[in-house]
């Protein structure tokens, strides 16, 4: 809470330089000790951080998800997303669309998914198959970008600020993912 320069993505930190550093000068900088305080501070100022959000403004399993390293919210987005589109996916039959599907997204996650459908998106056209796992990554992310407005001032962002900059993550999230995303969130982390 108090050294959000240490978990921000170095695209992040640059936008606090208005550009003036790239985003690899910027995770060097964020590896000095001796800079962490005056980079914090930066990032609290740019991204209107409060210092001190308290641990009940969310339940324990936000306070979890608010808390994944960067990587594991990238498997979150993923497993999300799969979930938005688990009635599509339940509704594949075909061997080559089955394959396809499993080598894009995997078939643990597409069977996560289906186990989970009760929260899933609405029916959406598979076709065409050689870019459906980017759709379905691009869901997570407007799915993890809802559960991130949900959240209390603060939590939310410091989410964001672990990623490098995404549209799907980053702007007011739309129906249907503003109802459902916080939940299938949830979900996913579970």
């Amino acid at each position: 809470m108090n050294q959000p320069a240490a978990y921000t993505d170095g695209s992040r930190l640059a936008v606090c330089f208005e550009h003036a550093f790239d985003a690899e000068l910027c995770n060097r900088l964020k590896a000095s000790i001796r800079l962490q305080d005056r980079l914090s501070a930066i990032v609290c100022a740019r991204y209107a951080l409060v210092r001190w959000v308290p641990p009940q403004t969310c339940g324990d399993l936000d306070r979890a998800i608010a808390l994944f390293p960067a990587t594991r919210l990238f498997d979150l987005a993923r497993r999300s997303g799969a979930i938005f589109w688990a009635s599509t996916i339940a509704n594949i039959v075909r061997a080559p669309q089955v394959a396809m599907l499993h080598q894009q997204i995997e078939e643990p996650v597409c069977s996560f998914a289906l186990a989970n459908r009760d929260l899933a998106g609405p029916e959406q056209a598979i076709e065409p198959l050689d870019d459906v796992g980017l759709r379905i990554a691009d869901d997570g992310w407007r799915c993890l970008g809802a559960w991130c407005q949900a959240m209390p001032a603060g939590v939310g962002t410091r989410v964001r600020l672990k990623l490098a900059a995404n549209d799907l993550l980053d702007r007011a999230p739309e129906s249907p993912f503003r109802e459902a995303g916080p939940s299938i969130v949830r979900r996913a982390a579970g």
